[in-house]
């Protein structure tokens, strides 16, 4: 990370750059979450008043604080000991700037139909880019690297040498390592492209979470031994709240196949033997999903949907949860249940 910072500018945004990006930045308190995105969990009045429900999963807290402070981390993604005293903070400016209008119109028009293939881009871009720079990533990357250590050790591999490749704990270099890994999103973006786009809606009496980690990802088919969350897996489901009602999901096309699938079996059956209709479970709701799919509308989610998407929020989270409302007792219970939801996801290392 010592090159020009003119290398940092990623190549799809240099064309658009109407001059010379400064990579350096005074701005101190940097969001992991962008404000724009936060804003949409807030209450009250705009700007710095607007207030966010906060539950601190490390001290089994919950408060209120501004959406100005939340996620906030002091020179985070500023890059260490360059020599031009770069940062990512307005690269990452570039990616947020791009894809707020396009989210804030989702939220408004309630629909992904409209996308271009380069809007799609830009949120596609964004999504991985939020997913890789979290400050639970660079806590996975810690303890993935922590875990190596130790199998290192048990080989007759010595703490000198692995500090020399891997750095050690809380460095310089495993800190660039992960700004490094934020930049480098090509090949997940284009997944992401290719992933059926869906919008879940609720209602405001029972809103969505968002985290300090809000790209979730789950998957319905169990692979054994071998972990199903990979981008490119089939099946695989990827979610970003956006509002404090709706939900960005992308989906394997596998499931919406599936699902519009299932709305022409149904409504083939509605014409031909509609007698035959009442004997599947809930019908309108296999029209409504295959036809939000066609559309890029929004499916209605019920309450125990909205309760497990949250719980993707608190289990991925790697500290604070946020909501609009005062909503947390299924943090409280998830943490009951288990002490490993007091942190984000960590990879077993065998």
């Amino acid at each position: 990370m010592r090159n020009s910072t003119a290398s940092l500018v990623p190549n799809e945004y240099r064309a658009i750059m109407k001059k010379p990006l400064k990579l350096t930045t005074d701005v101190k308190k940097q969001h992991t979450v962008p404000r724009f995105l936060l804003d949409k969990f807030g209450s009250g009045k705009k700007g710095k008043k607007r207030k966010l429900y906060t539950f601190d999963k490390h001290n089994s807290r919950k408060f209120q604080q501004s959406v100005f402070d939340a996620t906030t981390r002091n020179t985070f993604y500023n890059i260490e000991d360059h020599s031009d005293k770069a940062s990512l903070e307005p690269i990452l400016g570039i990616y947020e700037t791009e894809a707020a209008p396009l989210i804030k119109k989702i939220t408004e028009l309630k629909s992904v139909g409209w996308l271009s293939e380069d809007d799609r881009f830009k949120i596609a871009t964004f999504v991985a880019v939020q997913r890789a720079r979290s400050y639970g990533e660079l806590q996975r990357i810690e303890h993935v690297i922590g875990a190596l250590n130790g199998k290192l050790s048990t080989m007759g591999v010595t703490p000198e040498q692995i500090e020399s490749e891997l750095g050690s704990e809380g460095s310089s270099e495993r800190k660039n390592l992960f700004l490094k890994m934020i930049l480098d999103q090509k090949e997940t973006v284009a997944h992401l492209m290719a992933k059926s786009w869906i919008l879940y809606e609720t209602n405001i009496r029972d809103p969505f979470f968002i985290s300090d980690n809000p790209i979730t990802l789950h998957n319905d088919i169990d692979m054994g031994f071998y972990s199903n969350l990979g981008i490119a897996l089939k099946g695989i489901q990827i979610h970003l709240p956006i509002s404090s009602t709706l939900t960005l999901a992308l989906t394997c096309p596998s499931i919406s196949d599936s699902a519009i699938d299932g709305k022409r079996r149904v409504e083939n059956l509605l014409t031909t033997a509609p007698h035959l209709v009442q004997q599947l479970r809930n019908p309108l709701g296999v029209i409504e999903l295959g036809k939000a799919y066609e559309t890029g509308g929004t499916v209605k989610q019920p309450s125990e949907s909205v309760r497990f998407l949250n719980s993707l929020q608190v289990s991925f989270s790697e500290q604070y949860v946020f909501c609009e409302k005062d909503h947390f007792a299924l943090i409280k219970e998830m943490i009951e249940d288990n002490e490993q939801y007091k942190s984000g996801p960590r990879m077993q290392v065998n």
